[in-house]
C-alpha cells in the first residue's frame, strides 16, 4: 500500500464532491508528477473514474435525468472519435521513439487541463446565459451533437480529460431548452461509455496500472463522501476559480 496514493485520491476525491468538476483534469497530472508514465497515468485516470461514473449514471437513471436520445448523437461522434485517439497512439507507440511519445502526452494533458481550467471558468458565465434562456426549447441540433461527441471522445482517449469539465459547458451552449439536471446526467452517461471504451484500448495497450487504481479509489471514495458534504457550507464562487488557478499551474508545468 502506498500511502500516497490514497492520499492523493482522498484529496481530488474531495474536490470533486466540492466542486463537481476536475476528477481527471487534476489526477492525470498528478499521476504524471508522481512519476508515472504519461501514457500509464492516462489509463489508470481512466480506469480510476469508471465506478464513479457508473455510480453516477446509475443515481441519474432513477431520477430519470438521462436524455438517451441526446447520448445518442453523442455517441455516434464520441466513440469513432475516441477509437481513432486510441488508433493514434497504438500507431505513434510503433513508430516514435517511447520517449518522444510521453513528451508529446505530457504536453497534450497540459494543453487539455488548462482548456479545462478556462472551461471552468466560462461555465458560471455559460450558466448565466442558460438561466436567461431556458424557456427556449428549440430542437436537437443533431450534427452538432455529433461535433460536440467527437471533440470530448478524441480528447478523453489520448488524454483521459474532457468528459467532464469539457463537456457539460459545450452542452450547456448547444441545449439552452433542457434542463440542467438532465445535461448532467447525460454527460455522464455520455462519459461512462467513452470512458468504457478507451479504458479497454489502453488495457490492451498496457497503459493501465490496476494496483495504483485500487489505491486512489480506497481514498477517493472516502473524499467524495466529504466534499459533498462540505459543498452544503462552502462558498462555491472561490472554490471553482481557486481550482481552475490550480489546474492553469498545473498544466502549464506539463506544456
Amino acid at each position: 500500500m502506498n500511502a500516497s496514493l490514497i492520499i492523493a485520491g482522498f484529496s481530488i476525491g474531495t474536490l470533486v464532491g466540492l466542486t463537481g468538476v476536475g476528477g481527471g483534469s487534476l489526477m492525470t497530472p498528478l499521476l504524471v508528477y508522481m512519476g508515472l508514465d504519461p501514457l500509464v497515468a492516462i489509463g489508470t485516470d481512466l480506469l480510476y473514474s469508471l465506478p464513479t461514473k457508473l455510480f453516477g449514471w446509475f443515481l441519474h437513471s432513477k431520477q430519470q435525468t438521462v436524455r438517451l436520445d441526446i447520448v445518442k448523437p453523442l455517441c455516434i461522434g464520441g466513440i469513432p472519435a475516441a477509437l481513432a485517439g486510441l488508433g493514434l497512439l497504438a500507431t505513434a507507440g510503433r513508430y516514435i521513439d517511447i520517449k518522444i511519445l510521453e513528451t508529446w502526452m505530457r504536453h497534450a494533458i497540459g494543453v487539455s487541463v488548462v482548456l479545462s481550467a478556462f472551461m471552468i471558468i466560462a461555465s458560471p458565465f455559460i450558466l448565466r446565459r442558460y438561466r436567461n434562456s431556458e424557456a427556449v426549447k428549440p430542437p436537437l441540433n443533431t450534427g452538432r451533437l455529433i461535433a460536440i461527441g467527437a471533440v470530448v471522445g478524441f480528447m478523453v482517449s489520448i488524454t483521459s480529460i474532457g468528459s467532464g469539465a469539457v463537456a457539460l459547458p459545450l452542452l450547456v451552449l448547444c441545449l439552452p431548452g433542457v434542463g440542467l439536471a438532465e445535461l448532467v446526467g447525460t454527460d455522464i452517461a455520455f462519459a461512462v461509455i467513452l470512458v468504457f471504451v478507451s479504458v479497454i484500448g489502453h488495457l490492451k495497450m498496457g497503459h493501465v496500472d490496476t494496483a495504483v487504481t485500487v489505491q486512489l479509489l480506497l481514498g477517493s471514495l472516502i473524499g467524495v463522501f466529504i466534499g459533498t458534504k462540505l459543498c452544503r457550507v462552502l462558498q462555491q464562487q472561490w472554490l471553482r476559480p481557486a481550482l481552475a488557478l490550480v489546474l492553469v499551474v498545473a498544466g502549464s508545468r506539463l506544456i
